[in-house]
């Protein structure tokens, strides 16, 4: 069998596979070598992806003064691994017109310093204020580039994918225009691709579909992907108790319900599924909301898609499994999320992270996806991580058989 990557931004792996990839800096002194390193190989602005300040030295984010020893005299971005939390040195600010008085944004916040000018440090929506300024000064991938790390998903066993793909805004700061850059490229994939559309605009979504039917490869439009809440990583998954080792924080939520039963009867009268990303389990409540919704307006349970469905309460399981609501999921966090995830949740909610067996015995319908590049794409990484559950609940784990279905193509 040919495995199927049920949750994949081609254009963020192609970055971080083709740019600087800090994901092992070992403290911010090695992240300012490497940012000062690649500010001489590159015109432009600086970019970097896959910080994981969870094994920095100083066990923290860098902030804007930290970039500003490295790379000074125009933007830098770096990206957490996670893809929730980003940090901007003051050129990039600057560029942005971010300052002490530029209020938070629905869905996203600035770290501030004392006296409310922010200190670099965006989470969720404050990225985008930020990218977006920085994002035209940013050295394009080549097609070639992109071909080329794409190219590695063959040879661990990936025969498709469901690519995750923005018509405007990149999600990572990349390719401009993904869909078009896609609808070029489709000849030449070497993996077909199911496509998600990451839009918050009816007309986006609708001129999305009819482009990847008109292209000429193994792409097709899939549906809709919009977002509900961040990651436990940057404290932004949606939470309806207090983090453990932030109590001033629940999480941010993202969703705007009345937008997302638009977009979703849009995107299952165009031939596609709905897609909504939630982690925390107050974030699964509300996604769960908008979908009991949708069904009761005629979609098909079937069309119904959590991704990531990270923490739930059991009434929760057994709600997505009344509905018929599936539930994506991603092995690959087990791993890398092991040695910090209990200081975030605490000893009674790591008891229901993670919760596969749960749903598999609820009968819930579950696929599996790598959220590349937020982890690596290798579908046996993931597969031998759902088996073992290493440092998380046994109870959970699958068997090998469970675990490899997770990544079976469509329909199969």
């Amino acid at each position: 069998m040919r495995y199927h990557d049920h949750h994949f931004h081609p254009f963020g792996y192609a970055a971080a596979a083709t740019g600087l990839d800090v994901y092992d800096a070992a403290d911010i002194a090695d992240l300012q070598r490497r940012l000062a390193g690649r500010a001489q190989q590159v015109d432009g602005a600086v970019i970097a992806e896959r910080l994981n300040d969870e094994t920095l030295a100083e066990r923290r984010l860098p902030t804007a003064a930290d970039l500003d020893e490295a790379v000074v005299d125009r933007p830098a971005l770096v990206y957490r691994y996670c893809g929730h939390i980003a940090v901007a040195n003051t050129k990039a600010m600057e560029l942005a017109g971010v300052g002490a008085g530029t209020p938070d944004p629905d869905g996203g916040s600035f770290d501030r310093l004392p006296d409310g000018t922010p200190n670099g440090v965006l989470r969720e929506t404050a990225i985008d204020a930020v990218a977006r300024a920085v994002a035209r000064l940013v050295p394009p991938q080549t097609d070639a580039e992109v071909l080329a790390a794409l190219g590695a998903l063959p040879t661990m066993g990936i025969g498709s994918v469901t690519a995750i793909v923005s018509p405007e805004e990149p999600l990572w700061v990349g390719v401009d225009d993904e869909i078009g850059a896609l609808v070029r490229l489709a000849p030449d994939l070497p993996v077909a691709m199911d496509v998600l559309v990451a839009t918050r605009s009816p007309a986006a979504l609708s001129r999305a579909a009819e482009r990847l039917a008109a292209a000429e490869g193994p792409v097709r439009f899939a549906g809709w992907k919009d977002f509900s809440d961040g990651s436990f990583g940057g404290h932004t998954a949606a939470m309806h108790e207090p983090y453990h080792d932030r109590p001033d924080t629940r999480g941010t939520v993202r969703l705007d319900r009345r937008l997302a039963v638009e977009l979703g009867r849009l995107s299952y009268g165009l031939g596609g599924i709905v897609a909504i990303h939630a982690i925390g389990d107050r974030a699964n409540d509300l996604v769960l909301d908008v979908m009991e919704e949708l069904i009761g307006l005629g979609v098909d349970p079937a069309a119904t898609r959590i991704e990531h469905a990270s923490i739930l309460t059991p009434a929760a399981i057994e709600r997505i499994a009344r509905l018929g609501v599936t539930a994506s999921v991603q092995p690959a966090f087990i791993a890398s999320e092991a040695d910090w995830l209990p200081r975030r949740l605490g000893p009674e909610r790591m008891e229901r992270v993670y919760p596969f067996r749960s749903l598999l015995e609820a009968g819930v319908q579950l696929v599996g996806g790598s959220d590349a590049p937020v982890e690596h794409p290798d579908p046996e990484r993931a597969i031998r991580t759902a088996v073992e559950r290493v440092g998380f609940n046994p109870a959970e784990s699958l068997t090998r058989k469970q675990a490899e279905a997770l990544f079976a193509p469509p329909g199969h």
